[in-house]
């Protein structure tokens, strides 16, 4: 099976990445901006299309042939990343399709769209919409709050706050419930996909 890993140098993507690269039933193709941020272990073991999401031939070359693609992306680091991400994801669910890709695998936020719903959730939401927009490509949408793993950002802050703060008082306000998930069992929904 060819398999298209996006995002394969963000925390996720990195675990995926060598679980993915142990399968022998699995050609792997990893979609990058930069070849550089890869160990020679890695350039041996698959193949590297250098490119981003904006960029149509790229993305032409890198769904070839392929059946499975993974799509770890965002556009936080840009001040239009809630534009940005809907054409990303556009771009990409419509070359799959023009490619015959059977399926794309999304791991997006858990959340609902509401008055309340944060601008990055309500991006990450939108672009699993995108991607399941398209009814000739399957997709396969996992969504998560929290994932604990050392390493995550959102781990770290929390650990960072109970080192330094065991007691906390907090406002009245501050009641979102949250449902965390370890960081293996996203890896294991991830493969199982």
């Amino acid at each position: 099976m060819k398999v298209l890993l996006t995002g394969s140098t963000g925390y996720i993507g990195r675990r995926l990445k060598e679980k993915l690269l142990e399968k022998d039933d699995i050609n792997l193709r990893l979609y990058a901006r930069s070849e550089k941020s890869f160990s020679q272990k890695t350039t041996n073991s698959a193949e590297i299309v250098v490119g981003d999401t904006f960029d149509k031939d790229k993305l032409r070359q890198a769904l070839k042939d392929v059946d499975v693609a993974y799509y770890l992306v965002h556009s936080l680091s840009n001040k239009d990343y809630k534009n940005l991400d809907k054409i990303s994801a556009q771009n990409f669910i419509d070359i799959a399709n023009e490619r015959g890709v059977k399926r794309v695998i999304y791991l997006g936020g858990l959340g609902v769209k509401n008055q309340d719903t944060s601008e990055h959730l309500l991006s990450r939401l939108e672009t699993g919409e995108v991607l399941s927009s398209n009814k000739n490509v399957q997709n396969i949408w996992i969504r998560a709050g929290v994932i604990i793993g050392s390493g995550s950002t959102s781990f770290e802050i929390i650990r960072n706050l109970t080192e330094k703060l065991p007691i906390m008082t907090t406002p009245k306000w501050v009641d979102t419930k949250a449902q965390p998930i370890a960081v293996e069992d996203v890896i294991n929904y991830l493969l199982e996909s």
